[in-house]
């Protein structure tokens, strides 16, 4: 599942295997093929850590997890106050 935040950014739900639910931040290519946003992490011990290019994703859980996120985020969203006085565009 797919979703759409603005002309550049899209969401996408995936199953994390172990990890259960993940989202992926990326964008839709000209093709209409869904195109993950990296970024650069540091993975190891200190003295022996490397740098690697890894998709920007959140971790979820399973779905009980998935469920309280978004209550969570609903909650936040009757709270939020916009900034400019204008609703958000989603």
């Amino acid at each position: 599942m797919e979703i759409t935040i603005d002309k550049y950014t899209v969401i996408r739900i995936e199953d994390g295997g172990k990890y259960g639910f993940k989202l992926l931040e990326g964008w839709i290519n000209r093709d209409g093929e869904f195109k993950p946003s990296f970024c650069k992490r540091e993975f190891g011990k200190a003295g022996s850590k490397q740098e690697k290019t890894i998709p920007v994703s959140v971790k979820i859980g399973n779905a009980d997890t998935m469920r309280e996120l978004a209550a969570a985020l609903l909650a936040a969203a009757d709270n939020v106050k916009p900034q400019n006085g204008e609703n958000p565009p989603f």
